[in-house]
């Protein structure tokens, strides 16, 4: 039997506004090419809330810093937090992303629960979590990118939070971006997590 669930056209826009597009989320593969930052993020800066300095939700008990001079852009302030977008500096006619995505997830009960662990990821730390990133080096539009993504679950008091943070980075850029990438994740925290 299939289960109709409502969702509100608020919350729909919500997640594909700062969220990986649900097709990107699962199942990528190693023959995918490459991302850029507008195929995984409809944030652009400009529009939506602007985060800088600390960032604080107490929804998933999350703490971030947004990089010094940087800004991350989410959604509409009325719209639930699932994330922001950081568009990094760049030279080069490309430029790259941080995007940080964070939900609860829904167990209806009648499938199993999806491994966030992919054969191909190895596990790192993300703050004070586990999480698997995976790397992939290609070509998009003529420009040489370097794709990192670092997928996590959090166990929660009643819950899961996934979650994940990505890199999207010219080639060019990549050493001052990969430093960046590097210091948004370190400091990120989650103060409520059921560490394991």
């Amino acid at each position: 039997m299939t289960r109709l669930i409502p969702i509100s056209l608020f919350a729909l826009l919500a997640l594909g506004s700062t969220g990986i597009p649900l097709s990107a989320q699962r199942g990528r593969s190693q023959d995918e090419p490459v991302k850029t930052c507008t195929a995984i993020s409809l944030s652009r800066p400009g529009f939506g809330v602007a985060y800088r300095g600390p960032v604080k939700n107490d929804d998933y008990g999350l703490i971030a810093d947004v990089p010094s001079g940087l800004t991350g852009w989410g959604a509409d302030p009325v719209a639930p937090f699932h994330g922001f977008t950081i568009f990094l500096p760049s030279d080069n006619s490309s430029s790259g992303c941080i995007l940080f995505e964070i939900h609860l997830r829904v167990d209806l009960g009648e499938h199993g629960q999806p491994s966030m662990r992919r054969s191909s990821a190895r596990a790192v730390r993300i703050g004070n979590v586990r999480g698997w990133q995976e790397e992939k080096i290609g070509e998009a539009g003529g420009i040489g990118l370097e794709n990192i993504v670092i997928e996590f679950s959090i166990p929660r008091d009643g819950g899961v939070a996934d979650g994940s943070v990505w890199l999207i980075s010219p080639l060019a850029d990549l050493r001052e971006n990969q430093a960046l990438f590097r210091d948004f994740v370190s400091g990120l925290r989650f103060e409520r997590a059921v560490h394991r």
